[in-house]
């Protein structure tokens, strides 16, 4: 009887992912550009000092002339705030208890034992930015330790296809030195409690580079990475993140 010769099969579709997954090597994941590590999850309070823009509430006992407005005053942006009667008065990079010791010092030139007490209303000068795949992208404001999760949590609902054990804070300590941090949304661990600071960009991917790079570019640029420092990122992202 004559043998049966066995067909060749070709391998199926499966069969090459699983080959092609063990043959290649793993995705670049999106990296820093320095060596900082600042990730902490000891909430800060000493990075909540005043500066240019924030809202504050001034008062001065027996002197509602020099007291401000219960909207408060604002900050300037060369970080002096205005008190009658004292000028400008420099306090930008201080705590608010400090800020009235100084606002009082200045007084004190004026009045005898001036009773000032100084309260943040808004620090506009607080901000941080949510990116990506979120319902309202866009800087935001803090006062008092926030966790990435919290920070996150206010732009609102994730939009559809939103990644999010893929998320990373992304946080510039100076022109080089740019520090990314995952994480992840869904099972948080230890990264999902890191404090943020002000200037940190938290981004929640969906698509690849270009999406990427449509959504973070501005604010990026705005505080001060480079647009080949921009791309690298959005290769990365794209490498990582990309379905196609």
């Amino acid at each position: 009887m004559q043998s049966r010769k066995k067909a060749r099969t070709c391998p199926s579709w499966r069969m090459l992912a699983v080959l092609a997954l063990f043959s290649c090597s793993a995705p670049d994941l999106p990296h820093s550009t320095g060596t900082t590590q600042s990730a902490s999850h000891n909430a800060d309070w000493s990075i909540f000092t005043l500066g240019p823009n924030d809202r504050v509430h001034l008062v001065v006992m027996g002197y509602p002339e020099i007291s401000g407005p219960p909207e408060g005053l604002r900050i300037s942006p060369d970080g002096t705030l205005g008190v009658p009667l004292a000028g400008a008065v420099p306090i930008q990079g201080m705590m608010p208890k400090d800020a009235a010791l100084a606002i009082k010092a200045a007084l004190a030139k004026s009045l005898r034992n001036p009773d000032v007490t100084l309260a943040v209303i808004e620090y506009e000068s607080r901000l941080f930015h949510v990116l990506g795949a979120i319902e309202n992208p866009g800087p935001k404001t803090f006062n008092r330790p926030t966790t990435a999760l919290e920070a996150a949590s206010q732009g609102g609902k994730l939009r559809p296809g939103a990644r999010r054990a893929q998320s990373v804070i992304i946080r510039r300590h100076n022109q080089e030195d740019i520090e990314v941090i995952p994480f992840n949304m869904e099972t948080p661990g230890n990264n999902g409690y890191v404090q943020i600071r002000p200037g940190d960009m938290i981004f929640i991917p969906r698509t690849g580079a270009d999406r990427f790079q449509e959504e973070a570019t501005p604010y990026l640029q705005g505080i001060g990475l480079t647009l080949a420092q921009i791309a690298s990122l959005a290769l990365a992202y794209d490498r990582l993140y990309n379905d196609d």
